[in-house]
């Protein structure tokens, strides 16, 4: 074998070195099963050999769609071994998307996981021309689709079986002609902007994005990991480097809904989840100790402050005197370790979030149960930057640059990145890549700068950093994160701008936390809408913005809030497929509501067109109430 350049190559290693261990596990009606090494090894071996006698030639493209799933794991491998290049999609995704993506990369071939992608490419399929099979592996629901271009999961690797039969050498001879150099995937970017970009990964650099995660959180073989993360975020593949460079055993959960009894049986050593994730704990945490009884509460109100004492001091690199540890060790016994036992993180000695912003109260609300939550920044394009060593948390920080890196901040304060986890450009658009990658070095299109300590330090997107009418300056995802601390926030926008003289914000208020709110205080309500205009909602909102306020300069402090009658919706263009807001499009699309804000209206008549699930069409109405974050009283509405 030669260089380890690529993770089939692995594959060939750890299957020879580790052949009967476990390397994957799925969790199926309630029942972990188990897949050694060499399950693997078999696996994708039938896979790659039956694209491979359907036409797959090195340089072809497989667009995969689907949840994260062992098949999925396989399928990634098989098209890797052959030398294809792999290009995944969200799985909710919606059909134009979709057939955009397969028609821009040249998909020959599309893997997809069950009945309902495959119903979404069946209705775009004359809009696909170039793809010659769509290949699925849950059976379930399929039986009466007779469709020609469709073929399951187990007749292409009864295919490859045979055609092994014939070349029993050719699967490691395939793999053994593959290169780090050569392009690994096709990454197509969120799109906050415009179209998506295929951005071109080699093997080479996803591997050593690998190698510098395992570098700063290090595990051994037969380690426990789950995966949450989507195939067609980078995060995955990155994660996945812990499976082929390590041997570590990656868990595969059975659905969203059995994900927190899930972690709870596993308690994996490494968990990377994205900041929405880890903004979802915080609201649930918060939301099962208030529907706690009363010595729950008590106990958890009274050690929560000892938690965060101790965190300050240790951020601050100051002595924790022994009171303040004796009591935070009563805290760890009584509140903290039962609620990482319940969020199943008491063995977890890596909780990793990244992919976006995330506020530092998060950071500091999970430190102090016992939760030392780390960050990874890095984006597509870049690879891995920096992440924070367990030793060496700064929680303003996005992290540790990571050796290897080359790093610098442009005189705009643009954060630019160069070394052998860069992409290699975008597919079939050399004027963007051009714009992007100047002499080698990759302009991130992110504001930030370095400390001493060299780490690295986030404002926002270049493009989103914004100044109001007398000059003053302001980061949007700053204000937004330390809002979305609240349980009752699901999301949030700042609007601003040069022509502005305050801050206002648009609020998706969480649906469940505060519907629970609305019950244990007897305030009626039938629907989403009705509830975000509630004024009891608006006192309690309100409530949520003057906390934030306090710990903002005064001129970044929030004047007004919306609390929107619906939530910001990816389908609807919204929202990126990683859940970033399309600032630009939700600005244009929300124009008229933020004239009304600052043309000091009190509320906005909307009519929304609303789609039920059975296809039928209907009209919501309602006034949005516009209000003022220091008015107490709103006896004019």
């Amino acid at each position: 074998m030669s260089e380890l350049d690529t993770y089939p190559k692995y594959l060939i290693r750890n299957a020879k070195l580790w052949r009967d261990r476990v390397a994957l596990r799925r969790k199926d009606f309630g029942i972990w099963q188990s897949y050694t090494w060499e399950d693997c090894y078999q696996q994708v071996k039938r896979l790659c050999l039956g694209l491979v006698s359907l036409g797959l030639k090195a340089g072809d493209k497989v667009s995969l769609i689907g949840d994260d799933e062992p098949e999925g794991f396989w399928a990634e491998a098989a098209i890797q071994s052959a030398g294809g290049i792999l290009v995944a999609l969200w799985s909710d995704s919606i059909p134009s998307e979709i057939a955009y993506i397969i028609n821009h990369s040249d998909s020959k071939f599309v893997i997809a996981e069950d009945q309902e992608q495959v119903d979404k490419l069946l209705e775009i399929k004359n809009d696909i021309p170039k793809v010659e099979k769509i290949i699925y592996w849950d059976p379930k629901g399929m039986r009466k689709y007779e469709d020609p271009i469709l073929m399951s999961y187990e007749d292409l690797k009864k295919i490859g079986s045979l055609h092994a039969d014939k070349h029993p050498e050719l699967f490691e001879e395939l793999i053994a002609r593959g290169k780090g150099s050569e392009v690994a995937q096709m990454s197509y970017t969120s799109g906050t902007t415009g179209l998506p970009k295929g951005a071109m990964i080699t093997h080479d650099a996803i591997i050593t994005s690998a190698k510098r995660m395992h570098e700063f959180a290090p595990l051994d073989q037969g380690e426990d990991v789950i995966t949450t993360l989507a195939s067609a975020s980078v995060f995955h593949q990155w994660f996945a480097g812990y499976s082929y460079l390590c041997g570590v055993v990656i868990n595969f959960p059975e659905e969203p809904e059995t994900l927190m009894q899930d972690y709870r049986e596993i308690s994996p050593r490494f968990m990377l989840i994205t900041p929405r994730q880890w903004q979802s704990l915080s609201s649930m945490t918060q939301i099962r100790i208030n529907d706690a009884g009363f010595l729950k509460r008590f106990f958890y109100n009274l050690f929560l402050p000892v938690g965060y004492k101790v965190v300050d001091l240790r951020s601050a690199k100051k002595k924790v005197h022994p009171i303040w540890k004796v009591l935070y060790h009563i805290g760890d016994i009584f509140v903290f370790r039962p609620l990482r036992d319940k969020l199943g993180l008491v063995k977890t000695r890596y909780p990793v979030t990244g992919s976006a912003f995330l506020s530092p109260d998060f950071f500091r609300f999970f430190q102090a149960m016992g939760i030392n939550l780390i960050q990874i920044y890095g984006s597509t394009e870049a690879g891995v930057v920096s992440m924070h060593p367990q030793d060496d948390i700064d929680n303003d920080s996005v992290g540790k640059v990571c050796p290897g890196v080359e790093i610098k901040i442009s005189d705009g304060q643009e954060i630019l990145i160069k070394g052998s986890s860069v992409f290699s450009g975008y597919y079939k658009n050399p004027e963007k890549t051009s714009q992007v990658i100047t002499d080698g070095w990759f302009h991130t299109g992110d504001s930030g700068y370095i400390n001493e300590k060299n780490h690295l330090f986030y404002l926002d997107r270049i493009e989103n950093l914004d100044e109001l009418s007398n000059g003053h300056k302001y980061a949007p995802a700053y204000i937004e994160g330390k809002l979305k601390f609240s349980r009752f926030i699901r999301d949030v926008m700042v609007v601003g701008g040069k022509n502005r003289d305050y801050l206002s914000v648009i609020i998706n208020i969480d649906f469940e936390s505060i519907g629970k709110w609305a019950e244990a205080n007897q305030i009626p309500y039938t629907t989403f809408v009705d509830l975000s205009q509630k004024k009891e909602v608006g006192d309690l909102l309100r409530r949520d913005l003057q906390r934030v306020n306090n710990t903002l300069p005064e001129r970044s402090k929030v004047r007004k809030f919306v609390l929107l009658h619906k939530e910001f919706d990816a389908d609807e263009g919204e929202l990126t497929r990683t859940r970033k807001l399309r600032r630009a499009f939700l600005q244009d699309r929300y124009q008229e509501l933020i004239e009304a804000i600052y043309g000091n209206k009190r509320e906005m008549p909307v009519v929304t067109e609303v789609k039920y699930r059975d296809g039928r069409k209907g009209v919501v109405e309602t006034n949005l109430k516009i209000r003022s974050v220091y008015e107490e009283r709103e006896a004019m509405n």
